[in-house]
């Protein structure tokens, strides 16, 4: 039902016209704001705009509402009626009203509990235990940090092998999961060079391995005691090997090695004697390949360890062996016309060997002012 009034607008005759909604709905006007009612004017005879009352919707409740959550509506999502929420693991409840209202306004109700993102229990860390005694409970908050130390003959990973930490911390992360630590086992440097293929461990060079050189002879060199050696927690050997006394004499020169490589012996061939590779070209560089590998299957980017002295060993052989060394070419900066690199410029460089089809890798490389 309409009511209307007649006034004077710019020498024009106007006619007004309020249309209130009934209750739960709202006026549409032209897609725009909801309102419970609204003024329609007529001019020459037409309405500035059309209207539809419509039911208040509040919609699905968007997801930042109550994050991070699931949301229910089987009722619907019109005035009145409620939406339940549930957090998404590992997010707990804060609060015991999880329901949320439609309002005349089209919004929903503010949210009178939440979702709170906290991390469980720590985890178990294999060769750790945990120093934080408040962390032993269920519920962390974000941010919170819990305590481990390695047990004896276990470190924390890390680039220095000198300094090896112990304690460390995992934090409660902001997805409600732990950061990841760990403890690694304690190793030991391998033995010296001249011992290689001597000795047999238990355990390799880990923390509490046992390793034994078995002599023919009975009865220890004086002075010198047992062949056999510890891996000791803080990563040193509880002793050092010595040679047995059968084992003298040296290794032979090699008459031909691969690529033209050669020896430089200064101390002679004895047993423990190091000898220096040399490759026959210039810019090359001798690298060291497993025993199934070929020259042909290193690319650039492989980064082959490189070698610089084999050493005689006890069994008379060098090592590493010379059967798997080879020589190849490093990288060549190439300038143009034998001019300097600029800062900021480009330069090609030629990496050693031949691709399975001959084909050389080329690398491009931006100088940088610590180049310059």
């Amino acid at each position: 039902m309409c009511r209307t009034k007649e006034y004077d607008f710019n020498d024009a005759m106007a006619r007004y016209a309020w249309y209130p909604c009934t209750a739960n709905h709202t006026h549409t006007v032209f897609w725009l704001k909801w309102e419970p009612s609204t003024t329609m004017i007529c001019l020459d005879g037409e309405w500035n705009q059309q209207v539809s009352c419509e039911p208040i919707d509040c919609r699905i409740p968007d997801q930042h509402h109550v994050y991070p959550a699931t949301f229910n509506c089987s009722e619907g999502t019109t005035l009145g009626k409620r939406c339940s929420f549930a957090c998404k693991p590992p997010a707990q409840l804060k609060g015991s009203n999880n329901n949320l209202t439609c309002l005349e306004d089209g919004l929903w109700s503010f949210p009178e509990a939440l979702c709170e993102l906290m991390c469980r229990a720590p985890p178990v860390i294999p060769n750790a235990d945990l120093q934080t005694g408040r962390c032993r409970v269920q519920k962390h908050k974000v941010g919170s940090f819990c305590k481990y130390k390695c047990r004896p003959g276990y470190h924390v990973p890390g680039p220095s092998q000198k300094a090896r930490k112990r304690t460390f911390k995992i934090q409660c992360a902001q997805d409600g999961t732990w950061l990841e630590g760990a403890c690694i086992p304690v190793t030991c440097d391998p033995p010296p060079s001249k011992f290689h293929g001597l000795y047999h461990c238990t355990n390799g060079f880990q923390f509490n391995s046992v390793c034994q050189i078995k002599c023919n002879e009975e009865d220890p060199q004086p002075g010198q005691g047992s062949n056999t050696i510890r891996c000791r927690k803080d990563g040193n050997w509880s002793g050092s090997f010595h040679l047995c006394p059968e084992m003298q004499g040296q290794c032979s020169a090699p008459i031909q090695l691969r690529g033209g490589l050669k020896l430089q012996c200064p101390d002679g061939s004895e047993i423990g004697a190091e000898c220096t590779i040399l490759c026959p070209e210039h810019h090359t560089e001798p690298i060291l390949l497993s025993a199934n590998e070929t020259l042909q299957d290193i690319q650039h980017w492989m980064k082959p360890p490189r070698v610089k002295r084999v050493v005689c060993t006890g069994e008379l052989k060098w090592y590493p062996y010379l059967d798997l060394i080879y020589c190849i070419k490093g990288c060549e900066f190439l300038y143009k016309a034998g001019r300097p690199p600029t800062l900021g410029s480009t330069m090609e460089a030629n990496y050693g060997g031949q691709g399975k089809r001959g084909v050389r890798h080329l690398m491009h490389i931006v100088v940088t002012p610590s180049d310059v």
